[in-house]
């Protein structure tokens, strides 16, 4: 029994030695380098575990003692009464190693914690400059000083069918690049290169086509705004810009950017439910000439915005109005106008209608509860004041009634984080007085004398990728002087549109 017990004191000695020499060993390897937040964690755990056998032959070396105790009251001839000097040597020797190792255990914890304590610190900090950092890369690309650039590819495949013509497949790129500058608190101003045919001013999209040859990027716009701080309502833009005012593509195409000159005055007002007033004025000329007198339109809107609870309402009055558009149509035949030509020319070099637009337009945005889910009315009617005003002179038939035209829309969802949707549809009636056809909705069936139907489904796949998918089905109106019915055109539109 006395040789068992002192083998196992032995053992538990020895036990405490080796762990007592593996832990310096240890403690020496890491010192002679750096720790990671990762080896930290490791030595920490081990240190958890050489602790929790260290208790258990602290508790093993209790029970010994106990025994021997008990063993040297009771006394007897199967064993010696007094344990002899190696083994008090050995049993001191144990407890004192054990208490030296968890003296130790407490340093190295305490010493881990602070170290830790440290690196967590130095962590925390360099996260903070990375998120900085991260910050200033982002913004850097698309700046250089003051000038902010940004732009768009759009990939399109688009199928022809029906209609009165023989089906058509066509691929086309639209490539746009935005360069702007702030240059003070009043005066800011920019620029966009865009793709497309210098002579068609409704539309950037480039087809496929010619034999592989080099694409033209032409100026798309190139203009100054000024905003007063002694004025501060007032905005006075001038150049080749984006609209100023209010319109759907009823009466303009989207790709289309007005020249000339242009004011605003726009007033936040507190009127119960309406928020805001803005006065728009324009002057516009379309062409110059050295020989005679200049081509122009003058225009002018009214814009409305009120707050109905979750919901805004917008609502707008303008009216546009074009001086010797005949060089419209001359321009055309010559061909150094491209893109669509009105249903109501009277003949090469004349419109039977003089173009005096009423433009009235309003819009609902609907809260529906669901960020994801916002729902849009857009209606826009548009008449013209001025149609069959030189019928006469042109010597061609041309019914005045045919002028009005219009627009309704509806849309729900948005297309501004990922994998969001967005679904819509409008319808579009145009008589074939009711507009001036060159620069309106270049894709339709006709740009005037038509209907239109449009069927869109928009999904953003990524935060710079947008895949939408457009059905335009239209024909012709059936009217005195157009009295057959025609079959429907089906345009589809297969677009993926990445933003940088």
């Amino acid at each position: 029994m006395k040789w068992s017990l002192m083998r196992h004191s032995s053992t538990v000695l020895l036990a405490v030695l080796l762990l007592t020499g593996s832990a310096r060993a240890e403690e020496t390897s890491k010192r002679s380098s750096p720790l990671t937040p990762e080896q930290l964690q490791q030595q920490f755990e081990h240190q958890q575990e050489r602790l929790l056998r260290l208790e258990r032959l602290v508790r093993e070396q209790g029970l010994l003692l106990a025994e021997l105790r008990k063993q040297l009251a009771a006394g007897g001839d199967r064993f010696i009464a007094v344990p002899s000097s190696a083994a008090v040597a050995a049993s001191a020797v144990r407890g004192a190693t054990a208490t030296q190792e968890i003296q130790q255990l407490s340093g190295e914890l305490q010493a881990l914690a602070e170290n830790t304590n440290q690196v967590t610190a130095r962590v925390a900090h360099l996260e903070k400059d990375s998120k900085g950092l991260k910050t200033m890369l982002a913004e850097k690309p698309k700046g250089l000083g003051n000038i902010a650039f940004s732009g768009d590819l759009r990939l399109r495949y688009e199928p022809f069918l029906g209609g009165t013509g023989a089906d058509r497949h066509r691929a086309r790129f639209r490539l746009r690049f935005n360069a702007t500058s702030k240059f003070s608190q009043e005066l800011q101003g920019g620029l966009r290169l865009s793709s497309g045919s210098d002579t068609d001013p409704t539309s950037a999209n480039q087809t496929e086509t010619a034999f592989f040859t080099r694409k033209p990027i032409n100026i798309d716009r190139a203009y100054l705004r000024y905003t007063p701080l002694w004025a501060k309502p007032l905005t006075i833009t001038g150049g080749k810009f984006a609209y100023t005012w209010k319109k759907t593509e009823l009466t303009f195409d989207n790709d289309l950017n007005p020249e000339g000159l242009s004011q605003a005055l726009s007033f936040d007002v507190n009127a119960g439910a309406l928020s805001n007033v803005t006065l728009v004025g324009y002057q516009l000329p379309f062409r110059e000439s050295g020989s005679g007198p200049d081509s122009y339109m003058i225009g002018g809107q009214v814009q409305t915005r009120w707050n109905l609870g979750h919901h805004t309402f917008s609502a707008h009055a303008g009216y546009s109005n074009w001086f010797r558009t005949d060089t419209i149509r001359a321009a055309q035949t010559a061909g150094s106008l491209s893109g669509s030509s009105n249903r109501n020319a009277a003949s090469a070099t004349a419109f039977a209608s003089r173009f005096g637009l009423l433009d009235l337009i309003a819009q609902l945005d609907i809260d529906t509860g669901n960020k994801k889910w916002p729902l849009k009315l857009v209606f826009d009617y548009v008449t013209n004041t001025r149609a069959c005003a030189q019928a006469d002179i042109a010597g061609v038939a041309c019914n005045s009634s045919d002028r009005q035209g219009y627009w309704a829309e509806v849309s729900v969802g948005e297309t501004k984080n990922p994998h969001d949707v967005v679904l819509g549809y409008t319808l579009i009636h145009i008589e074939r007085e009711a507009v001036l056809g060159a620069f309106n909705f270049s894709d339709l069936r006709a740009p005037s004398n038509v209907v239109n139907h449009r069927f869109e489904f928009g999904y953003q796949a990524y935060k710079n990728l947008t895949l939408n998918y457009t059905l335009l089905v239209g024909r012709q109106l059936v009217t005195a002087t157009s009295p057959v019915e025609e079959p429907w055109l089906k345009r589809m539109q297969f677009d993926a549109i990445y933003k940088f």
